[in-house]
């Protein structure tokens, strides 16, 4: 009887999942930005040597905006202005986040990596470099996008100040990546797609939580 008894009772609490370890977590985020890294790589020398006369189609936002060559230092402000802050509060509140953030960031460059191959395109920019030497290869879905979205959108729920600032980055990110012809205006609404998918994806124990330390399982 007794062993019954124990036997209903552990049956009935709840299975608590284990957390991961400190050095667990960062080993997984080190290894998926590795594989990010890499795939990214992969798929930008497929691109370059099967699809080197990729077609560079018409983009309504390109006839409608002027192009501004400056703009381009619009993104690398966002991205410094977007990364900093997210890492300065992150670290003063809660730095046991920073592996699952740096998990679901090197996840979303993984599928990115996949998908620029599917649509080889010519990049937008039609006059040299955009901002580094190393051209740009690959643009469906915008990186550049993708990642300050989901900056955003991972925002811990109780610095709503931090989520604004984040956002009002993405603004920035956009309309530097439109003005300087980064990134065609249908990579962007895609980046925003593919941040908003790996940023709210259930977390395991069946819930979405935007605003929470993400897990990954």
């Amino acid at each position: 009887m007794a062993n019954l008894v124990v036997h209903t009772v552990a049956m009935e609490q709840p299975l608590v999942p284990n957390a991961p370890s400190p050095v667990g977590a960062w080993a997984t985020a080190a290894g998926l930005g590795a594989l990010a890294v890499v795939a990214t790589w992969l798929a930008n020398r497929v691109i370059v040597g099967s699809f080197a006369d990729a077609p560079r189609p018409e983009d309504l936002l390109f006839e409608a905006l002027p192009y501004v060559r400056g703009a381009r230092w619009l993104t690398v402000v966002a991205l410094v202005g977007g990364l900093g802050a997210f890492l300065w509060v992150t670290l003063r509140s809660s730095p046991s986040r920073i592996p699952a953030v740096g998990a679901r960031i090197a996840v979303m460059y993984l599928i990115r990596a996949l998908l620029i191959v599917l649509t080889p395109l010519a990049p937008a920019h039609g006059e040299g470099i955009f901002v580094f030497p190393q051209p740009q290869f690959g643009m469906f879905p915008s990186g550049h996008t993708a990642l300050a979205a989901m900056l955003a959108l991972l925002a811990p729920a109780d610095r709503p100040w931090l989520r604004w600032f984040e956002w009002a980055m993405v603004g920035v990110m956009i309309a530097g990546l439109l003005l300087a012809r980064g990134h065609y205006s249908i990579d962007i609404a895609g980046g925003l797609l593919l941040a908003y998918f790996v940023a709210t994806v259930r977390t395991r124990g069946g819930s979405s939580r935007r605003g929470a330390s993400p897990t990954l399982g």
